[in-house]
């Protein structure tokens, strides 16, 4: 009875393994992972003109060269789908690095005095690194783009370009801090 039940056991957590590889594994294979994804001529002429719009301080976007490397697939913050080559995620984000130290060394009538100080030294690094200038329209012309990251970057506050609305197969947008 034992063995049959450890048999059936075994069996289950294998085919449970087995399925769960071959989802991850076609996952992988839909999304920027794989090498071989090349990109479309028309979107990397596309990024390029969104590109051409940005402020870029900390060069984060020097991949985007098509004379150097001419695979968008391959530049920063890009990921294409691997079975159509399309590009479908932009991951343009700038991490928001925050300080670190030893809160426990603090005095405590400065601690709010130095926390203010540390954080406003954090955000002046981060705007350092930040993307700026103007999101071009050009975006809509990325026909299978489902996922869009500007969070963080300095846009100056300014409304949600109206041509977004427009961009249907959108599913993800993060504009937040932006």
């Amino acid at each position: 009875m034992k063995k049959h039940f450890l048999l059936c056991f075994c069996l289950k957590m294998t085919s449970s393994f087995l399925i769960l590889l071959f989802l991850y594994s076609f996952s992988m294979s839909s999304f920027g992972v794989c090498r071989g994804t090349v990109c479309i001529r028309s979107e990397r002429e596309t990024l390029l003109k969104f590109k051409h719009n940005l402020i870029d301080p900390s060069n984060r976007l020097s991949s985007w060269n098509a004379s150097l490397n001419p695979n968008c697939c391959h530049w920063y913050g890009v990921l294409c789908n691997n079975v159509t080559s399309h590009v479908a995620e932009l991951h343009l984000n700038t991490p928001f690095l925050f300080p670190s130290f030893d809160e426990s060394q603090l005095v405590e009538e400065l601690y709010e005095e130095v926390y203010e100080e540390v954080y406003e030294e954090a955000y002046k690094e981060n705007s350092r690194r930040a993307f700026s200038g103007e999101i071009n329209p050009c975006l809509v012309d990325l026909k299978h783009l489902n996922y869009l990251d500007f969070s963080y970057n300095i846009f100056y506050r300014k409304p949600i370009p109206s041509f977004i609305a427009t961009m249907t197969s959108l599913t993800y947008l993060n504009l937040s801090y932006a």
